[in-house]
């Protein structure tokens, strides 16, 4: 029969446990709070779609001139395409919603045609 090895001091205490992670993310929606970090203004956005994933740019123009260059103040978020498709689809529904009730100074919606340009009009005679 084998002796028991001696486990040095350090160890001794050690003990191991399972920790479930999907666990410690469950929550009720009730229970979420968004912890907004930073918050600005943007008037413009430019949209990026790669094979893995959509980013976005919110810039906050005119920006200010340094060094020679115009610096721009800028927000880059990143999102998979199945959060951008969401993101599209809620955005539409908030605007379309908002302007049916005359909430909004200027929106044109996605289903009304422009109005036709002088310029395009010209070119149709």
């Amino acid at each position: 029969m084998e002796t028991p090895k001696q486990i040095p001091d350090k160890e001794k205490d050690v003990r191991q446990f399972l920790v479930d992670v999907g666990r410690m993310y469950q929550f009720k929606a009730e229970e979420m709070t968004p912890d907004i970090k930073t918050s600005s203004y943007s008037n413009v956005a430019y949209l990026t779609c790669t094979n893995r994933d959509v980013f976005i740019d919110f810039l906050e123009m005119p920006g200010m001139k340094k060094d020679g260059k115009m610096m721009v103040p800028a927000t880059r978020v990143y999102m998979s395409h199945s959060a951008a498709q969401q993101l599209a689809a809620r955005l539409t529904e908030v605007l379309e919603g908002s302007y049916q009730r005359g909430e909004l100074e200027s929106y044109k919606p996605p289903s009304v045609k422009p109005p036709v340009r002088l310029k395009d009009q010209n070119k149709k005679l």
